[in-house]
């Protein structure tokens, strides 16, 4: 891929604000809100198929190192994952009433730090110490397995990948494992990167492109429906398979026809630059997040008439702000530098 295609950034900025809205929505309640959590879920769903496609376009049609790759995706990604694990790690040790689904373990702490999925009881799930890092557990998974493909060609990796997916989708649905590393690598998100990689595929080798306007619209009722699917079906929880598959046709769709809009959209520099820094943004939010509506509210009271969608506003604007800062000024310096250092 020659360079970043602006139209798949724009959708990356808005998969950030998804789940920066969802916390952010989420944070001042007691109980869960089915429509706020589905809010994040729709956008890791769509970072996820994002992710795919741009692991496919990213290592073009042959083959590629599989060693070269996976060095460029954890320097990309492990550090400064890292450095907020052990930030959360140390404010959970001496401040813990800050948190209220995290609590300090050193063992916990060590499994965060390699990847390695488990049981926490301080939020009830298969989260790290650093509860946004469960996401990344998959993407370093889904790194790991692609890598493992690099010997073959773009299609067969795609193929591989699919079948590998699938086959652990359906033990999954089978088996329903109760232990934390097979119930966690058995789930059906991993399928959102899968239907990623064909858009990335189907890019590459031009056929989207040529599909008619027909197909095209079809593709936006399809996302649409989706979208509508995802959030009115309701059976008490939030990750139900169901919306998620209404989740992943919306996601699939707005990938599909991002890219047939590419050169004919308008340019927001804003969103773009919020694209770019979607990873910081979506590291740094939970912080945004604590500071206005949780000590927000505290200090100001939530029975003040209004204050609720005030408070919720202001953390998500702040999320935003100090994800654009991170990313300018520790994100980006430290890329070059780590990138340096491993040329050197």
């Amino acid at each position: 891929m020659p360079g970043k295609i602006v139209s798949v950034q724009y959708l990356r900025a808005i998969a950030a604000l998804l789940v920066l809205a969802s916390h952010a929505l989420l944070y001042p309640l007691v109980g869960e809100n089915i429509a706020y959590g589905r809010l994040g879920w729709l956008g890791v769903v769509l970072f996820f198929v994002i992710s795919g496609f741009i692991m496919v376009s990213v290592t073009d049609i042959g083959r590629f190192d599989g060693r070269q790759f996976m060095r460029r995706r954890i320097l990309r990604v492990v550090p400064l994952y890292w450095a907020f694990t052990l930030i959360a790690a140390a404010l959970a040790l001496f401040a813990p009433q800050l948190f209220k689904t995290t609590s300090f373990d050193g063992n916990q702490l060590a499994l965060s730090l390699a990847f390695i999925p488990f049981y926490n009881g301080a939020s009830h799930g298969l989260h790290p110490l650093y509860k946004l890092g469960w996401t990344l557990n998959y993407e370093m998974f889904f790194y790991a397995c692609f890598a493992l493909l690099a010997v073959f060609t773009a299609r067969g990796r795609v193929v591989g990948l699919t079948l590998a997916y699938a086959v652990l989708a359906v033990m999954g649905f089978l088996l329903a494992p109760q232990s934390a590393i097979p119930q966690f690598y058995t789930s059906f998100l991993p399928l959102a990167f899968v239907v990623g990689c064909w858009i990335g595929l189907g890019h590459m080798e031009g056929w989207i492109a040529r599909l008619p306007r027909l197909v095209m619209v079809g593709l936006a009722v399809v996302g649409i429906a989706g979208l509508a699917e995802g959030f009115l079906w309701n059976h008490g929880f939030v990750e139900d398979v169901t919306a998620f598959a209404g989740f992943l046709g919306f996601s699939g769709a707005a990938v599909v026809l991002a890219l047939r809009s590419e050169g004919r959209l308008p340019h927001f520099a804003w969103l773009e630059r919020m694209g770019n820094a979607s990873y910081s943004i979506y590291l740094v939010h939970i912080f945004a997040v604590a500071l206005m509506a949780g000590i927000g509210l505290k200090l100001i009271g939530p029975n003040l008439p209004g204050i609720v969608p005030v408070v919720t506003v202001l953390a998500i604007a702040t999320g935003v702000w100090m994800g654009l800062l991170l990313y300018r000024f520790v994100e980006q310096p430290l890329l070059r530098k780590l990138q340096r250092t491993k040329a050197d």
